[in-house]
């Protein structure tokens, strides 16, 4: 199988990859260290690399503007899975700002060399250009912010598939989280070969918060071990972004629970079955809706207000840009 390199951002990506390293080590009978249970059995080389004494290594890179997180993973039971190298972040937090995360010369100029190196190094150790698995959320500020970075970084120096699991945010969960939102659903656009949507909002009144991980992470699985795992080519000139956009069904509990809310009207593009887990390409996922609606309103009453103060004032078309492309989704 093609090797993947996983690369978890932010507080929420972290957690994540934490609950998806845990269940990959359980699937393929490892300990939380890395070492095999049943040697006989090797776990999937496209997710884990073997190293000496039966020890397999993720493949992996885990990124954060703020230490704490990746501090938290170190010190519990998967301390000794990661190297010390694959842990990169900042001395602070992106501010729950998506330009902070993604332009801040002070994080960048600590994070930006670690990240290239290790991406290449990640990437000189496979039989052939990586694929690589982004673990994120749209609302912060280093989930939308950095994972931009890291898309650019990745579209420029690898052409290769680059898919997202993109935790998508309450409507009301902070006053700039639709903006985090939107400007980085312009990046996943622009850069990845596909998105699984994962709403937060609606999974934490279906499933309660403690379970959304747990819930995500047995989808990644499933999908990641299978032999069926399969992403779309990357191609810079694809016009077709609503294909890219997928919602997911699976069993959890003896209840079939899906990622997000669609349209009732909605019309499936295409179904990609893993096991109990099932992906749909279809139109109108509800939780970008609500996060578009809620931008258009905060950014037309910043227009007014700017107008108001400044009448001469010419105001750029970029964001509505954004605006424009997210609609064909």
């Amino acid at each position: 199988m093609h090797e993947t390199v996983t690369i978890s951002i932010g507080e929420c990506g972290n957690n994540i990859g934490a609950q998806f390293w845990r269940d990959c080590c359980t699937q393929s009978d490892l300990s939380v260290s890395g070492h095999s249970l049943h040697p006989q059995v090797p776990p999937p080389s496209n997710l884990f690399e073997e190293q000496v004494s039966s020890r397999f290594v993720p493949r992996a890179i885990l990124l954060d503007s703020d230490p704490g997180t990746l501090a938290n993973i170190r010190n519990s039971d998967l301390g000794f899975l990661f190297p010390p190298s694959a842990c990169i972040s900042g001395s602070y937090g992106a501010g729950n700002s998506f330009g902070n995360g993604c332009y801040d010369p002070d994080l960048l100029e600590l994070i930006q060399e670690p990240l290239n190196d290790q991406i290449r190094i990640q990437a000189e150790k496979c039989d052939q250009t990586p694929n690589f698995n982004l673990f994120h959320s749209l609302g912060e500020g280093t989930g939308s912010g950095t994972t931009a970075f890291v898309l650019m970084h990745l579209k420029e120096e690898y052409r290769t598939s680059v898919f997202n699991c993109s935790v998508l945010p309450e409507p009301d969960a902070s006053v700039v989280s639709p903006y985090n939102c939107i400007l980085g659903l312009n990046y996943l656009i622009e850069s990845s070969s596909a998105v699984l949507c994962i709403d937060n909002g609606y999974l934490t009144a279906k499933l309660g918060i403690g379970e959304i991980n747990q819930y995500t992470s047995r989808q990644l699985v499933g999908m990641f071990e299978s032999e069926k795992w399969w992403i779309p080519k990357y191609d810079q000139d694809a016009a077709y972004y609503q294909r890219h956009f997928y919602h997911s069904e699976t069993m959890w509990k003896g209840e079939i629970v899906t990622s997000c809310l669609v349209s009732d009207t909605d019309k499936v593009i295409q179904e990609i079955e893993f096991g109990n887990t099932k992906l749909y390409n279809s139109g109108v996922i509800q939780s970008i809706k609500q996060q578009l609606d809620s931008f258009d309103l905060m950014f037309k009453r910043f227009k007014l207000r700017l107008l108001e103060k400044s009448p001469s004032i010419i105001i750029s078309d970029k964001l509505n840009s954004y605006q424009a492309k997210i609609r064909f989704l």
